[in-house]
């Protein structure tokens, strides 16, 4: 491989070089002696939050560009399986944003958003980039292009063809996320030290991911009070949300039908009843007590008016099998790993937790079945609960409306082992740095 003599020349030929590629951070495709491999990501803070704030005007438009520059910060980690030559450079370069100078068929960065790290940053385990980019150099052109204000008004109509009110959104605002590219491409020499017999050779690589930048479409209370001011009936619900707040006060449990003997595994109905007052969402999840499964948050809503009792009934199939925990009855003369003839007692209790508007919980629930004529052996005695939905049953006609809606309960997590990358030959480069 050509040794170049300055770093100019020497990026140059990083840029159109495509056997040397470093992939997900690991020098490997066509490299002979790969001795570095690192981390890239887009790393944000208080000072540097990846952010453009746009302002309403009088008119209730995002109109108000607060900065067209965007404070970005990077974080990147190298590694080296074997020193480079101290006397040789070892030199790295970062970009941020589209290339957007075209020369012939390609296109090539502009100086404002491409930076060097020096031989000791690129040495150093760790680093960080913080810098001032220009938006018009971290976006593709094209609709809306550069044009800040834009996105702000593109996602305004989306969020109103959502069902959004207008009001909501001058008020409260909300934020368009993007994504720009991000690059790290570089070079080093190994060999040619005088512990070694070595000869120099250069190495060449390149790692491309995003990172996020974001529009904040700022709201104004004032303005939208004046643009969209709220109805009659709105301002009527929001002075009863502040009398009486959206809350959940009470959360009931029971069984649907009796308790059973019979061969397993059996499927329970659980019925849980949720009453409050007002209506909002309700986030929630059912416990296993003293099972192994995992947890996450589901919801689900309370219909009605501020101010108003409500009510929402949710339905959901258990299924119970024996696990190690239970003990099967012993059969004198019978092999009962087998065929177990007394049965199996089974019991598991649930609760469910309320966690919003506020938090609360009902009580211990215990559901009991007796498996008979089991074949123990086939039934994996894990011990879990598996909860599969099933339809909701309407409520007595003497209650408010009830819309229902199944409990999933989450399943245990699960850990994946990815398989081996094999290398593949890389794609051509279609971005060059000057």
């Amino acid at each position: 491989m050509k040794t170049f003599k300055t770093n100019a020349h020497r990026l140059s030929a990083l840029s159109i070089a495509l056997g040397l590629v470093l992939f997900g951070g690991s020098a490997i495709a066509g490299d002979s002696n790969p001795a570095a491999s690192f981390t890239l990501k887009a790393a944000p803070d208080g000072a540097h939050p990846h952010t453009v704030l746009v302002k309403l005007n009088a008119q209730g438009e995002w109109s108000e560009v607060q900065n067209t520059s965007v404070k970005m910060r990077v974080a990147y980690t190298y590694q080296w399986s074997q020193q480079p030559h101290a006397g040789k450079s070892n030199w790295a370069r970062i970009y941020l944003g589209e290339a957007k100078i075209p020369k012939g068929d390609t296109s090539f960065y502009n100086p404002a958003q491409m930076f060097d790290l020096t031989t000791a940053q690129v040495m150093a385990p760790s680093g960080t980039l913080a810098v001032n980019v220009p938006f018009s150099l971290l976006v593709a052109d094209g609709i809306p292009g550069t044009n800040i204000a834009a996105y702000c008004g593109m996602e305004k109509t989306n969020q109103l063809a959502k069902g959004r009110k207008l009001h909501e959104l001058l008020e409260k605002g909300f934020t368009v996320n993007l994504q720009t590219p991000l690059r790290l491409a570089g070079f080093y020499d190994l060999g040619g030290g005088p512990n070694t017999s070595r000869p120099v050779s250069a190495h060449q690589y390149h790692y491309d991911t995003t990172a996020p930048v974001n529009i904040q479409c700022m709201g104004n209370p004032e303005i939208a009070a004046k643009v969209a001011p709220l109805s009659p009936s709105e301002n009527g619900m929001a002075m009863d949300n502040l009398k009486t707040p959206f809350a959940v006060n009470s959360v009931q449990l029971e069984t649907l039908h009796a308790m059973a003997s019979k061969a397993c595994p059996v499927e329970v109905a659980i019925k849980a009843t949720l009453k409050g007052t007002g209506g909002g969402e309700v986030k929630y999840w059912l416990e296993e007590i003293g099972g192994n499964n995992a947890v996450q948050a589901l919801s689900t809503s309370l219909p009605g008016k501020a101010g108003e009792p409500n009510i929402r009934v949710l339905m959901q199939n258990v299924t119970l099998k024996p696990g190690p925990q239970d003990q099967a009855l012993p059969s004198p003369g019978i092999d009962t790993l087998k065929l177990n003839t007394h049965g199996t007692p089974v019991k598991r209790s649930y609760r469910m937790h309320v966690i919003a508007p506020n938090k609360i919980q009902s009580e211990k629930l215990d559901v009991a079945i007796h498996c008979t004529s089991t074949l123990n052996a086939g039934l994996g005695g894990s011990g879990d609960v598996k909860m599969a939905p099933v339809q909701p049953v309407e409520p007595p006609k003497t209650q408010p409306v009830v819309l229902s809606m199944p409990i999933e309960t989450p399943r245990p997590a699960m850990k994946l082992t990815a398989a081996p990358a094999e290398p593949t030959k890389p794609a051509r480069v279609g971005r060059q740095a000057p």
